[in-house]
């Protein structure tokens, strides 16, 4: 019984060692009520410029902005860098990579292996029994610990690739979003404007049918084209309101958040850029964070195969052995060294080295077919800004001038009295549908420029200075 006795005191001694090297566990669960009021209580005004993370997507961020004075697209973007849930989440996975590092340079624990046995009535009256305890570690193996420390290095780079990426496709849709939001606003105050041309009409055309020069079919017309404006006008301001929606959600703020936006300019005035597809493509293979987090990821595999091969040879493990034996009465008590020996010998690892060899290639083919969609990416978004390009040259050059002469010619009819009503209503009509085409080709220009922007991984101003 005084060797169970040890034997136990030495199992306790080595679990308080143990747990003295080990943080304790803290229970951290989800609280749905306490989260819902944590996301209600958002507010833009706790932004300050320490909470933007620092990265190349913001562009032109002032160092200090005022929330209260109104967003514009780069502080915006600035925003939801900072706030966005599902940004703020993805950033956690660095915590698990540079875990992986830390893991991967610690060397290997010890393996303690005890034996007791006890032998009753092993001789005559008397009992006999043995406590073996071992203690065994393999070192490293040369290159192994490089290895395992290069892999975690290039899972850590992926991590961070992989959130820049992150972070440009959300500041692409915020940019989107706020100009979104713009464009609906222009939308809305046009057909506001369309609105309050109708009710000067319908206004004429009462006071023609009081004078007796209109008739009720005429005047009728009149209230049916300004029905018609109404309902417009409220499908311009629920486009709006969804807009604002969901740039709150991109932004990480409440969804009825009050959101003031301001811009030095219009957000949406045409502005050329200078670029072509091959430099673009060039500027994309060497910034694009995808492609370097696709690169950090066929690095790991590397790295992987690299240990694979070299855990294809023998190696050993040593340690202190004890061994304690009584018989008869007699104890005898013994000190040694144990040795062992792992051999691959059988496989020599070569399943491993193939599954890895495999995978190697398969990221290699992986990362040419994500360069073939990303220069499909580039080549498209380009296209689309070149294409709404020609709509709005084409609407400065002949659309305009076509709408400034009917604005003014109205204007006189208005003047004159002399209006004739179903064409008036068709020209309203046709005025209100090309500015608002207007809008729609402007949008779409810069929804290209910031899609083309995500795609090469950098500003489109940048790319026109490289090609200098």
């Amino acid at each position: 019984m005084r060797q169970i006795h040890r034997l136990a005191r030495a199992v306790a001694t080595l679990a308080a060692a143990g747990a003295a090297g080990c943080a304790s566990y803290e229970p951290k669960p989800i609280l749905t009520d306490e989260v819902l009021r944590e996301l209600r209580a958002v507010r833009l005004e706790a932004v300050r410029p320490a909470d933007v993370p620092a990265t190349a997507t913001q562009g032109a961020v002032p160092a200090r902005f005022d929330p209260a004075a109104g967003l514009g697209p780069d502080e915006a973007v600035a925003v939801a860098l900072a706030l966005n849930p599902d940004l703020r989440a993805f950033r956690k996975e660095r915590g698990v990579a540079e875990g992986e590092l830390v893991a991967a340079g610690l060397l290997p624990n010890p393996e303690l292996g005890v034996t007791w046995l006890y032998l009753e009535n092993f001789t005559k009256g008397l009992a006999s029994g043995s406590l073996d305890a071992s203690l065994s570690w393999a070192p490293p193996r040369p290159g192994e610990l490089d290895a395992l420390r290069a892999r975690a290095r290039a899972r850590i780079e992926e991590v961070r690739a992989e959130l820049a990426s992150e972070e440009w496709r959300l500041a692409a849709e915020a940019r989107n979003a706020y100009a979104a939001v713009w464009a609906a606003e222009e939308r809305l105050r046009l057909v506001e404007a369309s609105l309050a041309l109708r009710e000067r009409i319908r206004q004429l055309f009462r006071n023609k049918r009081d004078a007796g020069d209109a008739s009720r079919i005429d005047l009728n017309l009149v209230e049916v084209d300004f029905a018609d404006v109404l309902r417009e006008r409220a499908v311009a301001a629920g486009a709006v309101e969804n807009a604002r929606f969901e740039l709150n959600r991109l932004l990480g703020l409440p969804p009825r958040y009050e959101l003031k936006l301001r811009a030095a300019g219009d957000p949406l005035a045409f502005k050329p850029f200078a670029v072509d597809a091959r430099a673009l493509e060039s500027l994309m293979v060497a910034r694009r964070p995808d492609l370097e987090a696709a690169r950090r990821e066929y690095e790991q595999a590397e790295q992987a195969l690299r240990l694979a091969y070299i855990q294809r040879w023998p190696w050993f493990r040593f340690g202190p052995a004890f061994m304690r034996d009584e018989l008869e009465g007699k104890v005898q008590n013994r000190l040694g060294l144990g040795l062992g020996i792992d051999l691959p010998i059988v496989n020599l690892n070569q399943g491993e080295i193939a599954i890895l060899e495999a995978r190697r290639e398969r990221l290699r083919e992986a990362f040419i077919a994500r360069v073939h969609r990303a220069r499909a990416e580039v080549n498209e978004a380009l296209g689309r800004m070149i294409v709404a390009e020609r709509l709005i040259r084409t609407f400065e050059e002949s659309v305009r001038p076509a709408l400034d002469e009917n604005a003014a010619l109205t204007e006189a009819g208005f003047r004159t009295g002399d209006l004739e009503l179903t064409r008036l209503i068709s020209a309203q009509d046709k005025v209100l549908r090309a500015r608002g085409d207007f809008i729609e080709a402007v949008l779409d220009y810069w929804r290209a420029v910031h899609d083309l922007e995500r795609a090469i991984g950098a500003r489109l101003f940048e790319a026109e200075r490289s090609k200098e």
